[in-house]
């Protein structure tokens, strides 16, 4: 792997280090630095393998950009790199700050860490002194957890090895969580700074050989709750967690709902933000999601999907192929007009669900063509100083010629929904529309090719090539842009993000699929 040097790199020869390290792991040696900054050093073993440098320098990267509040306090809770350690053009570790006191206690007479494992077990004579919190306490406790766990992945993150040995709590009230071996965590679908460790008894029966993903989180955040609640260190979902006395009764019919649940194949796993909810004791309607298909590549004509209890009914999402970006002036091809829809109390109808025009007579069942293949004619792009337009059907295209053979029919395979299409089809982009105070001055057409455009690519583009393509400035498009992210960024999740002082604009295509096209209630 080539070394490509950063400009917040630091030479391994210009640290001043204490003479005996502080603690000593499977993947490296962590020691104080000398000084005023109240930083340590963690520093790579050989046989920890090839440092993958650049996605360390993702993480250093995200630490130092302008922090909001979300991204303030998701730093405050975790051990973050803050910068790559260097002998030369080899990376050898990376610096971040000290775990801050609050998160130290007397164990067998010595301050140590106060890991998540003196949750899960009763105390013994070495730790019997330190702090033990109640049933409301341990409550307390899962819920930052699990907040945490639902903030790292609102920001694109994925923890992986997640156990009781990376995870410290605050022993005393006001409780606290704070998360260590933070080089450990990815981005969604990148590759990590070092081949994934795994903590024995925290494994994912259903990970996929590719590695850890969203979904074995999801898994080991239930081991956690489950763990913590029912003080049990062995209990796994498809068991019955015997919880301790004390807690809400509508928290112990949602965490045994949710823990039962995460037994089930990757893609039906309750979320974090679902474990929030829970813990809570807010009111919630619990649907499992259809387990997420192991590839995306279209090799043939796929049925229309139903879900049972539901009317609704969704069609897979087709992406341009690489490499062939649609052009943003002229739009793609829309969903039919034969789909019916039903529109939702207090909800916007997405525009391109029209109801078949009165003076058209039903075709007979047999005839009719395949709900996707009639098309409307195409919304034309619409600048966004004015207001957008819905466009009246264009008639039916005429019925396929007699077949040589009247016992065989041949229909063309209908034609895909592109991933905007889906994205602005969904009922989560609806409930956006209606809340988002700025996204009403993006026009749904626009917003599906921009999609389109930015994930038939890398998923980044510049403003300037953005802006040329829509025939407008730089200026108004970065606030085309800032009105986007109003409509695409659920609950501050970064799924389309202006970085580089608002020169590029970046989609993360992962993300954008998981918040709008995997349905979590009806």
């Amino acid at each position: 792997m080539a070394f490509h040097p950063h400009s917040l790199d630091r030479q391994r020869a210009t640290l001043a280090l204490e003479s005996e390290p502080l603690d000593k792991g499977g993947q490296g040696v962590v020691t104080r630095v000398l000084g005023p900054e109240n930083l340590v050093y963690k520093e790579y073993m050989p046989q920890a393998g090839q440092v993958n440098g650049t996605a360390l320098a993702e993480l250093v990267e995200f630490g130092h950009r302008e922090t909001g509040g979300e991204r303030g306090a998701l730093l405050a809770q975790c051990a973050w790199p803050i910068a790559r350690v260097v002998n030369g053009d080899r990376v050898t570790g990376f610096l971040m700050p000290h775990v801050p006191k609050n998160f130290y206690g007397t164990i067998g007479g010595k301050p140590k860490l106060v890991e998540l494992q003196y949750l899960l077990y009763e105390p013994n004579w070495a730790w019997q002194d330190l702090h033990q919190p109640d049933i409301t306490g341990r409550l307390e406790i899962a819920t930052l957890a699990a907040k945490l766990i639902d903030l790292l992945h609102t920001h694109g993150w994925v923890i992986g090895d997640l156990s009781f040995r990376n995870l410290l709590w605050r022993p005393g009230a006001p409780y606290e969580v704070f998360m260590l071996d933070c080089d450990g965590l990815r981005r969604h679908g990148a590759e990590p700074v070092l081949r994934q460790a795994h903590t024995p008894d925290w494994n994912d029966p259903h990970q996929p050989s590719s590695g850890p993903d969203l979904d074995t989180d999801r898994y080991k955040l239930a081991l956690l709750v489950g763990r913590v609640l029912s003080r049990t260190p062995s209990v796994r979902p498809g068991e019955e967690p015997a919880l301790l006395p004390g807690l809400p009764d509508q928290v112990v019919t949602a965490v045994r709902e949710l823990f039962n649940r995460a037994q089930g194949q990757r893609g039906t796993r309750p979320s974090a933000a679902e474990w929030v909810q829970a813990l809570v004791g807010r009111k919630r309607i619990a649907v499992a999601r259809p387990p997420r298909p192991l590839q995306s590549v279209f090799t043939g004509y796929v049925a229309p999907i139903h879900r049972p209890g539901t009317d609704r009914s969704s069609v897979p999402a087709r992406r341009p192929a690489p490499g062939s970006r649609p052009a943003l002036s002229q739009p793609p091809t829309p969903l039919s007009t034969e789909r019916q829809w039903t529109p939702v109390p207090g909800r916007r109808p997405s525009a391109i669900f029209t109801p078949r025009p009165k003076s058209q007579p039903p075709m007979p069942r047999s005839a009719e063509p395949h709900p996707l293949q009639s098309h409307p004619t195409p919304m034309p792009l619409t600048p966004r100083s004015q207001p957008s337009t819905t466009t009246a059907s264009a008639p039916l295209p005429p019925a396929p010629a007699p077949q040589s053979s009247p016992s065989v029919v041949h229909l063309p395979p209908p034609a895909l929904p592109t991933l905007g299409q889906q994205v602005i089809a969904s009922e989560t982009y609806a409930d956006q529309r209606r809340l988002a105070p700025r996204g009403g001055v993006v026009d749904d057409g626009v917003v599906a090719r921009l999609i389109d455009h930015l994930s038939a690519g890398t998923g980044r583009d510049s403003v300037a090539n953005i802006a040329l393509r829509l025939g407008d400035t730089a200026d108004r498009t970065v606030l085309l842009m800032r009105a986007l992210k109003n409509l695409l960024n659920v609950d501050q999740t970064e799924v389309i993000m202006l970085k580089d002082g608002d020169r590029t604009v970046e989609l993360n295509v992962q993300l954008l699929e998981e918040q709008f096209l995997e349905e979590d209630e009806p």
